[in-house]
Protein backbone atom coordinates (compact mmCIF):
# COMPACT_ATOMS: atom_id res chain seq x y z
CA UNK A 1 0.00 0.00 0.00
CA UNK A 2 2.87 2.35 0.85
CA UNK A 3 4.54 1.61 -2.50
CA UNK A 4 1.32 2.44 -4.34
CA UNK A 5 1.01 5.75 -2.47
CA UNK A 6 4.58 6.76 -3.30
CA UNK A 7 4.08 5.85 -6.95
CA UNK A 8 0.90 7.95 -7.05
CA UNK A 9 2.70 10.95 -5.54
CA UNK A 10 5.56 10.56 -8.00
CA UNK A 11 3.12 10.71 -10.89
CA UNK A 12 1.58 13.89 -9.50
CA UNK A 13 4.90 15.62 -8.77
CA UNK A 14 5.74 16.93 -12.26
CA UNK A 15 2.35 18.58 -12.65
CA UNK A 16 2.50 20.11 -9.19
CA UNK A 17 6.04 21.42 -9.50
CA UNK A 18 5.98 22.87 -13.03
CA UNK A 19 4.60 26.39 -13.35
CA UNK A 20 1.90 26.96 -15.90
CA UNK A 21 2.71 28.90 -19.04
CA UNK A 22 2.07 32.62 -18.98
CA UNK A 23 -0.65 33.46 -21.48
CA UNK A 24 -1.35 36.92 -22.87
CA UNK A 25 -2.05 39.12 -25.87
CA UNK A 26 0.53 41.33 -27.60
CA UNK A 27 -0.72 44.41 -29.44
CA UNK A 28 0.86 47.08 -31.63
CA UNK A 29 0.15 49.32 -34.61
CA UNK A 30 2.95 48.18 -36.94
CA UNK A 31 2.51 48.70 -40.65
CA UNK A 32 2.73 45.33 -42.48
CA UNK A 33 6.24 44.64 -43.80
CA UNK A 34 7.70 47.65 -41.98
CA UNK A 35 10.84 47.25 -39.90
CA UNK A 36 8.73 47.15 -36.73
CA UNK A 37 6.41 44.53 -38.19
CA UNK A 38 9.43 42.42 -39.10
CA UNK A 39 10.70 42.74 -35.53
CA UNK A 40 7.37 41.53 -34.16
CA UNK A 41 7.53 38.53 -36.50
CA UNK A 42 10.99 37.68 -35.15
CA UNK A 43 9.72 37.95 -31.58
CA UNK A 44 6.76 35.72 -32.43
CA UNK A 45 9.05 33.09 -33.93
CA UNK A 46 11.43 33.25 -30.96
CA UNK A 47 8.65 32.80 -28.40
CA UNK A 48 7.28 29.86 -30.38
CA UNK A 49 10.50 27.98 -29.56
CA UNK A 50 9.72 27.79 -25.83
CA UNK A 51 6.82 26.87 -23.53
CA UNK A 52 7.11 29.41 -20.72
CA UNK A 53 5.24 32.29 -22.39
CA UNK A 54 2.39 31.97 -24.88
CA UNK A 55 1.19 35.13 -26.61
CA UNK A 56 -1.47 35.80 -29.20
CA UNK A 57 -0.24 38.53 -31.53
CA UNK A 58 -2.34 41.48 -32.73
CA UNK A 59 0.53 43.68 -33.85
CA UNK A 60 -0.70 45.03 -37.19
CA UNK A 61 -3.33 47.32 -35.79
CA UNK A 62 -6.03 44.67 -35.35
CA UNK A 63 -6.93 46.13 -31.96
CA UNK A 64 -6.94 49.75 -33.15
CA UNK A 65 -4.49 52.63 -32.95
CA UNK A 66 -2.03 53.41 -30.20
CA UNK A 67 -4.61 55.15 -28.06
CA UNK A 68 -6.80 52.04 -27.94
CA UNK A 69 -3.84 49.69 -27.48
CA UNK A 70 -2.53 51.66 -24.52
CA UNK A 71 -6.01 51.67 -22.97
CA UNK A 72 -6.24 47.89 -23.40
CA UNK A 73 -2.80 47.15 -21.94
CA UNK A 74 -3.40 49.24 -18.83
CA UNK A 75 -6.70 47.44 -18.18
CA UNK A 76 -5.49 43.93 -18.94
CA UNK A 77 -7.39 43.43 -22.19
CA UNK A 78 -3.98 43.18 -23.82
CA UNK A 79 -0.88 42.39 -21.82
CA UNK A 80 2.15 43.56 -23.76
CA UNK A 81 2.67 46.01 -26.60
CA UNK A 82 4.91 48.34 -28.50
CA UNK A 83 4.19 52.01 -28.93
CA UNK A 84 5.81 55.34 -29.51
CA UNK A 85 6.80 57.62 -26.67
CA UNK A 86 4.42 60.13 -28.21
CA UNK A 87 1.57 57.72 -27.48
CA UNK A 88 2.84 56.86 -24.00
CA UNK A 89 3.22 60.55 -23.18
CA UNK A 90 -0.57 60.76 -22.96
CA UNK A 91 -0.35 59.04 -19.56
CA UNK A 92 3.29 59.78 -18.60
CA UNK A 93 3.62 63.44 -19.66
CA UNK A 94 7.21 63.68 -18.40
CA UNK A 95 8.21 61.77 -21.56
CA UNK A 96 7.66 65.04 -23.41
CA UNK A 97 10.85 66.41 -21.85
CA UNK A 98 12.92 63.84 -23.76
CA UNK A 99 11.06 64.76 -26.96
CA UNK A 100 11.58 68.52 -26.69
CA UNK A 101 13.35 70.20 -29.62
CA UNK A 102 17.12 69.84 -29.82
CA UNK A 103 17.64 68.11 -26.48
CA UNK A 104 20.06 65.64 -28.05
CA UNK A 105 22.95 66.17 -30.43
CA UNK A 106 23.69 62.67 -31.69
CA UNK A 107 22.30 59.15 -31.77
CA UNK A 108 25.18 57.98 -29.59
CA UNK A 109 24.20 60.56 -26.96
CA UNK A 110 20.57 59.40 -27.17
CA UNK A 111 21.58 55.78 -26.53
CA UNK A 112 23.78 56.69 -23.59
CA UNK A 113 21.23 58.89 -21.84
CA UNK A 114 18.22 56.66 -22.47
CA UNK A 115 19.94 53.45 -21.36
CA UNK A 116 21.93 54.73 -18.40
CA UNK A 117 19.78 57.55 -17.07
CA UNK A 118 16.20 57.45 -18.34
CA UNK A 119 15.29 53.76 -18.24
CA UNK A 120 14.96 53.56 -14.47
CA UNK A 121 13.59 57.07 -14.17
CA UNK A 122 10.74 56.37 -16.56
CA UNK A 123 10.12 52.83 -15.35
CA UNK A 124 9.16 54.28 -11.98
CA UNK A 125 6.71 56.65 -13.65
CA UNK A 126 5.27 53.81 -15.77
CA UNK A 127 4.72 51.71 -12.65
CA UNK A 128 2.34 54.36 -11.32
CA UNK A 129 0.21 53.72 -14.45
CA UNK A 130 0.26 49.91 -14.06
CA UNK A 131 2.93 49.48 -16.75
CA UNK A 132 6.39 47.94 -16.85
CA UNK A 133 9.05 49.17 -19.28
CA UNK A 134 10.79 46.21 -20.94
CA UNK A 135 12.89 47.82 -23.65
CA UNK A 136 13.38 50.89 -25.79
CA UNK A 137 12.57 50.48 -29.48
CA UNK A 138 14.44 52.41 -32.14
CA UNK A 139 12.49 54.85 -34.32
CA UNK A 140 14.92 57.65 -35.22
CA UNK A 141 15.30 61.39 -35.80
CA UNK A 142 12.12 63.34 -36.44
CA UNK A 143 11.74 65.59 -39.44
CA UNK A 144 9.02 67.67 -41.07
CA UNK A 145 7.24 66.37 -44.16
CA UNK A 146 4.93 68.42 -46.37
CA UNK A 147 3.44 68.87 -49.82
CA UNK A 148 5.57 72.00 -50.28
CA UNK A 149 9.20 72.67 -49.23
CA UNK A 150 9.92 73.62 -45.61
CA UNK A 151 13.59 74.55 -45.32
CA UNK A 152 13.43 77.12 -42.52
CA UNK A 153 10.96 77.60 -39.67
CA UNK A 154 9.25 80.53 -41.41
CA UNK A 155 8.36 78.23 -44.34
CA UNK A 156 5.98 76.36 -42.02
CA UNK A 157 4.03 79.44 -40.97
CA UNK A 158 0.32 78.93 -41.53
CA UNK A 159 0.65 75.39 -42.94
CA UNK A 160 -1.74 72.76 -41.59
CA UNK A 161 0.70 70.26 -40.08
CA UNK A 162 -0.20 67.14 -38.17
CA UNK A 163 1.52 66.33 -34.93
CA UNK A 164 0.81 63.89 -32.16
CA UNK A 165 -1.41 65.44 -29.50
CA UNK A 166 1.44 65.58 -26.97
CA UNK A 167 2.71 68.94 -25.68
CA UNK A 168 6.27 68.55 -27.04
CA UNK A 169 5.06 68.25 -30.62
CA UNK A 170 2.31 70.83 -30.26
CA UNK A 171 4.64 73.43 -28.75
CA UNK A 172 7.21 72.71 -31.46
CA UNK A 173 4.61 73.36 -34.16
CA UNK A 174 3.43 76.49 -32.37
CA UNK A 175 7.02 77.76 -32.19
CA UNK A 176 7.38 77.52 -35.98
CA UNK A 177 3.92 79.11 -36.34
CA UNK A 178 2.31 76.18 -38.12
CA UNK A 179 -1.43 75.53 -37.86
CA UNK A 180 -1.23 72.43 -35.69
CA UNK A 181 -3.76 69.67 -36.35
CA UNK A 182 -3.55 66.95 -33.68
CA UNK A 183 -4.57 63.62 -35.19
CA UNK A 184 -4.29 59.98 -34.19
CA UNK A 185 -2.22 57.66 -36.36
CA UNK A 186 -5.28 56.02 -37.93
CA UNK A 187 -6.51 59.38 -39.31
CA UNK A 188 -3.22 60.49 -40.82
CA UNK A 189 -3.35 59.16 -44.40
CA UNK A 190 -7.03 60.03 -45.01
CA UNK A 191 -6.33 63.58 -43.82
CA UNK A 192 -3.44 63.98 -46.26
CA UNK A 193 -5.60 62.62 -49.08
CA UNK A 194 -8.48 64.99 -48.40
CA UNK A 195 -6.33 68.08 -47.76
CA UNK A 196 -7.27 68.41 -44.10
CA UNK A 197 -3.54 68.56 -43.43
CA UNK A 198 -0.60 69.57 -45.66
CA UNK A 199 2.13 67.72 -43.83
CA UNK A 200 3.33 66.82 -40.38
CA UNK A 201 6.09 65.65 -38.08
CA UNK A 202 7.47 62.11 -38.11
CA UNK A 203 10.58 59.97 -38.16
CA UNK A 204 12.20 59.16 -41.51
CA UNK A 205 11.08 55.53 -41.58
CA UNK A 206 7.51 56.38 -40.64
CA UNK A 207 7.37 58.82 -43.51
CA UNK A 208 8.83 56.25 -45.88
CA UNK A 209 6.39 53.49 -44.93
CA UNK A 210 3.25 55.54 -44.32
CA UNK A 211 3.12 59.08 -45.74
CA UNK A 212 5.68 59.55 -48.52
CA UNK A 213 3.12 59.00 -51.29
CA UNK A 214 1.09 61.97 -50.05
CA UNK A 215 3.86 64.47 -49.17
CA UNK A 216 6.83 64.77 -51.51
CA UNK A 217 9.04 66.97 -49.31
CA UNK A 218 10.92 65.85 -46.19
CA UNK A 219 13.16 68.16 -44.19
CA UNK A 220 15.72 66.51 -41.90
CA UNK A 221 15.25 68.98 -39.08
CA UNK A 222 16.50 66.37 -36.56
CA UNK A 223 14.70 68.35 -33.90
CA UNK A 224 13.88 65.39 -31.67
CA UNK A 225 14.67 61.71 -31.41
CA UNK A 226 11.70 59.39 -31.55
CA UNK A 227 12.02 56.27 -29.46
CA UNK A 228 9.39 53.64 -28.91
CA UNK A 229 8.99 51.27 -25.99
CA UNK A 230 7.87 47.75 -25.25
CA UNK A 231 5.61 47.90 -22.20
CA UNK A 232 3.63 45.29 -20.28
CA UNK A 233 0.66 45.36 -17.96
CA UNK A 234 2.29 45.47 -14.52
CA UNK A 235 -0.26 43.26 -12.76
CA UNK A 236 0.19 40.58 -15.43
CA UNK A 237 3.98 40.94 -15.48
CA UNK A 238 4.28 40.78 -11.69
CA UNK A 239 2.49 37.41 -11.80
CA UNK A 240 5.17 35.90 -14.03
CA UNK A 241 7.83 33.54 -12.73
CA UNK A 242 11.48 34.53 -12.80
CA UNK A 243 12.02 32.30 -15.84
CA UNK A 244 9.06 33.83 -17.66
CA UNK A 245 10.36 37.33 -16.93
CA UNK A 246 13.71 36.34 -18.46
CA UNK A 247 11.92 35.06 -21.57
CA UNK A 248 9.97 38.30 -21.95
CA UNK A 249 12.95 40.57 -21.37
CA UNK A 250 15.10 38.57 -23.76
CA UNK A 251 12.58 38.24 -26.59
CA UNK A 252 13.78 41.40 -28.37
CA UNK A 253 17.44 40.48 -28.39
CA UNK A 254 20.35 42.90 -28.38
CA UNK A 255 19.23 46.54 -28.41
CA UNK A 256 22.49 47.81 -29.94
CA UNK A 257 22.10 45.45 -32.88
CA UNK A 258 18.46 46.45 -33.36
CA UNK A 259 19.35 50.14 -33.26
CA UNK A 260 22.10 49.72 -35.84
CA UNK A 261 19.73 47.84 -38.15
CA UNK A 262 17.02 50.52 -37.96
CA UNK A 263 19.50 53.35 -38.49
CA UNK A 264 20.96 51.60 -41.51
CA UNK A 265 17.46 51.13 -42.88
CA UNK A 266 16.70 54.82 -42.34
CA UNK A 267 19.76 55.72 -44.43
CA UNK A 268 18.54 53.36 -47.14
CA UNK A 269 15.06 54.89 -46.99
CA UNK A 270 16.55 58.34 -47.60
CA UNK A 271 18.32 57.09 -50.70
CA UNK A 272 15.22 55.29 -51.97
CA UNK A 273 13.04 58.36 -51.48
CA UNK A 274 15.50 60.50 -53.39
CA UNK A 275 15.49 57.93 -56.18
CA UNK A 276 11.68 58.18 -56.27
CA UNK A 277 11.87 61.95 -56.70
CA UNK A 278 10.96 62.87 -53.13
CA UNK A 279 12.84 65.98 -52.04
CA UNK A 280 14.76 64.97 -48.91
CA UNK A 281 16.43 68.07 -47.56
CA UNK A 282 19.53 68.02 -45.37
CA UNK A 283 20.15 71.23 -43.44
CA UNK A 284 23.34 73.18 -43.04
CA UNK A 285 24.56 74.08 -39.58
CA UNK A 286 23.32 77.64 -40.13
CA UNK A 287 19.85 76.35 -41.03
CA UNK A 288 19.78 74.06 -37.99
CA UNK A 289 20.71 77.02 -35.82
CA UNK A 290 17.64 78.86 -37.15
CA UNK A 291 15.44 75.94 -36.09
CA UNK A 292 17.08 75.83 -32.66
CA UNK A 293 16.58 79.54 -32.22
CA UNK A 294 12.91 79.38 -33.23
CA UNK A 295 12.18 76.60 -30.73
CA UNK A 296 14.41 77.69 -27.84
CA UNK A 297 11.49 78.46 -25.49
CA UNK A 298 9.77 75.08 -25.81
CA UNK A 299 11.62 73.36 -22.95
CA UNK A 300 10.75 75.90 -20.21
CA UNK A 301 7.18 75.97 -21.51
CA UNK A 302 7.01 72.17 -21.29
CA UNK A 303 8.37 72.03 -17.75
CA UNK A 304 5.87 74.67 -16.61
CA UNK A 305 2.94 72.96 -18.35
CA UNK A 306 3.68 69.39 -17.27
CA UNK A 307 4.74 69.93 -13.68
CA UNK A 308 5.09 66.68 -11.76
CA UNK A 309 8.54 65.17 -12.25
CA UNK A 310 9.26 67.19 -15.41
CA UNK A 311 12.04 69.28 -13.85
CA UNK A 312 13.63 66.16 -12.35
CA UNK A 313 13.57 64.40 -15.72
CA UNK A 314 15.16 67.43 -17.36
CA UNK A 315 17.92 67.47 -14.75
CA UNK A 316 18.43 63.72 -15.26
CA UNK A 317 18.86 64.26 -19.01
CA UNK A 318 21.34 67.09 -18.43
CA UNK A 319 23.32 64.88 -16.03
CA UNK A 320 23.40 62.14 -18.65
CA UNK A 321 24.55 64.57 -21.34
CA UNK A 322 27.37 65.80 -19.10
CA UNK A 323 28.49 62.24 -18.42
CA UNK A 324 28.38 61.45 -22.12
CA UNK A 325 30.42 64.55 -22.97
CA UNK A 326 33.03 63.61 -20.38
CA UNK A 327 33.26 60.06 -21.70
CA UNK A 328 33.51 61.33 -25.28
CA UNK A 329 36.31 63.72 -24.32
CA UNK A 330 38.27 60.87 -22.75
CA UNK A 331 37.80 58.71 -25.85
CA UNK A 332 38.83 61.58 -28.12
CA UNK A 333 41.99 62.13 -26.07
CA UNK A 334 42.82 58.43 -26.20
CA UNK A 335 42.26 58.34 -29.97
CA UNK A 336 44.46 61.41 -30.41
CA UNK A 337 47.23 59.83 -28.35
CA UNK A 338 47.04 56.62 -30.38
CA UNK A 339 47.05 58.62 -33.61
CA UNK A 340 50.14 60.54 -32.58
CA UNK A 341 51.85 57.33 -31.50
CA UNK A 342 51.12 55.77 -34.89
CA UNK A 343 51.93 58.92 -36.81
CA UNK A 344 48.42 58.99 -38.26
CA UNK A 345 46.35 62.04 -39.07
CA UNK A 346 43.24 62.11 -36.90
CA UNK A 347 40.09 64.26 -37.04
CA UNK A 348 40.27 67.44 -35.02
CA UNK A 349 39.23 66.83 -31.39
CA UNK A 350 37.32 70.09 -31.63
CA UNK A 351 34.78 68.50 -34.01
CA UNK A 352 31.63 67.85 -32.03
CA UNK A 353 29.64 64.63 -32.11
CA UNK A 354 26.80 66.52 -33.75
CA UNK A 355 29.06 67.69 -36.57
CA UNK A 356 30.32 64.12 -37.09
CA UNK A 357 26.76 62.83 -37.35
CA UNK A 358 25.81 65.63 -39.77
CA UNK A 359 28.75 64.76 -42.03
CA UNK A 360 27.70 61.12 -42.12
CA UNK A 361 24.10 62.05 -42.88
CA UNK A 362 25.10 64.45 -45.64
CA UNK A 363 27.32 61.78 -47.21
CA UNK A 364 24.31 59.47 -47.39
CA UNK A 365 22.13 62.15 -48.92
CA UNK A 366 24.46 63.87 -51.30
CA UNK A 367 24.90 66.76 -48.90
CA UNK A 368 23.14 69.92 -49.64
CA UNK A 369 20.16 72.05 -50.11
CA UNK A 370 18.66 72.15 -53.55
Amino acid sequence: MRLISLTFLALLWPAASCAEALFGRAAAFAQPDSVWDQEWQRVKAKLAEQDEVRLDFFTRGERGGEEQILHDIRRGRAHLGGMSLQGLASIVPELNIAMAPYVFNSAAEVDFVYDRYLFEAFNGLFAEKNLVLLQWVEVGWNGVYAQTPILLPEDAEGLRLRGSPNPATQLFLAAIKADSIPLGSADLVPSLQTGLIEGGVSAVLFHYFVTRRYASHLTLSRHSYDTGAIVANKTWFDGATEQQVDVLRGAWGNSAKARAAVRSLADSAIRLMRDEGIQVQALSEADLQAWRQATRDVMPQLIARIGGAAQTVHETILAGKRAFAERSAVKAAEAKAIGHANGEKRPSPDATLADQDNRVLRSHMGASRQ
